[in-house]
């Protein structure tokens, strides 16, 4: 697994031998970026002015809109990072395709880029994760190379080959769409070796396993290509759900009685975000502050002015509901955690007031 949060060799140990069923196909992804509205545009604006948007506060909420590179999380498919050398890499284009052709990274860049804001998360990521960060992304679109190389009618998928090994796909449909992208700079500097470098996948509203890192390899192919982890039962569609976290106050913290910020942040992928809700002790939902995403496909800042007034325990709860008025799921308690389509259900954290 790439982006994401668990090795091939901690994947199977949590696996262990249990038989899982395999994805639902790629039916899903017609359209899928047609349904997303923007709130904020990052059309025309510099990267220093993009990630000064990231500054801003939040009325008492203290969190970074844009995870700092040092902090995103991180995997690798193979448990090693590989080390490519930018001065020879050559990204070869290839497969069901008209004419074939290798490209360098110098080559690439002058290809105009694109900029964008996007929330990565990684599919093992339990509900309340870390494995989840929002960075500012630049490279050019996939589509650029893909028409290029003259792809041959009956495409299936598009298939990206990384250096240490691992290999995903994603329907063709998608992968000529001007949101999917080749990043070769984050957060305004060059692609850390961690995050992929020379150059990584982007694709809003995917879980990170297909966002595919030291990208090596494009073949385009005219059948419905299997990576390692939809061949044992993990999701081929990888579309990320509905969901929303605490992130201040942390699980165990004692805060203060009084004037208190309840913050985190919502995400609906390719949904978007409409209305943040928290509870306290299972009352009823109260309305949480929203402020709009940098991007319509980056995560969605929220905050609640909470006045604990007795001493004692409290539970808080958060839920989101996404741009077409969708409640977040629910599901029972004993299927929140990580699964085959990642998580859902709702975080909830016990703080203490004194």
């Amino acid at each position: 697994m790439e982006e994401c949060g668990l090795t091939k060799r901690d994947f199977l140990r949590l696996l262990g031998v249990g038989s899982i069923g395999f994805g639902f196909g790629v039916g899903i992804f017609d359209g899928i970026f047609q349904a997303g509205e923007g709130t904020q545009t990052v059309r025309g604006k510099s990267t220093r002015e993009l990630l000064l948007l990231g500054t801003q506060n939040f009325k008492g909420f203290k969190f970074s809109e844009i995870t700092p590179n040092k902090d995103f999380f991180t995997v690798q498919y193979s448990g090693e990072i590989p080390k490519a050398d930018t001065k020879k890499f050559q990204l070869k284009v290839e497969g069901f395709v008209e004419k074939p052709f290798s490209i360098s990274i110098e080559e690439i860049e002058k290809i105009p880029v694109r900029k964008e804001f996007v929330t990565l998360e990684c599919i093992s990521n339990p509900v309340g994760g870390p494995l989840i960060g929002n960075a500012l992304w630049e490279g050019v679109p996939l589509r650029a190379l893909i028409e290029r190389a003259v792809p041959k009618k009956g495409a299936v998928d598009t298939v990206f080959y990384a250096e240490d090994g691992y290999s995903d796909s994603i329907p063709f449909g998608l992968s000529i769409n001007e949101e999917v992208f080749l990043a070769f700079k984050m957060n305004g500097e060059r692609l850390p070796r961690e995050h992929g470098s020379p150059l990584r996948a982007v694709i809003p509203g995917i879980y990170g396993m297909k966002n595919v890192k030291w990208i090596s390899k494009i073949e385009v192919v005219n059948y419905d290509y299997k990576g390692f982890w939809q061949k044992i039962g993990w999701s081929d569609e990888a579309v990320i759900p509905l969901k929303s976290q605490i992130r201040q106050p942390e699980e165990g913290k004692k805060i203060p009685r009084g004037n208190y910020v309840i913050g985190g942040f919502a995400f609906g992928g390719r949904h978007g975000i409409s209305r943040v809700q928290v509870s306290i002790d299972g009352a009823d939902w109260q309305e949480a502050e929203v402020r709009k995403p940098l991007s319509r496909w980056a995560w969605s800042l929220w905050r609640f002015d909470w006045k604990p007034r007795p001493k004692g325990p409290y539970a808080i709860r958060v839920r989101a509901f996404d741009r077409e008025g969708k409640l977040q799921e629910s599901p029972p308690l004993e299927s929140v955690d990580t699964h085959i389509e990642g998580s859902k259900g709702i975080h909830s954290i016990k703080v203490k007031a004194e």
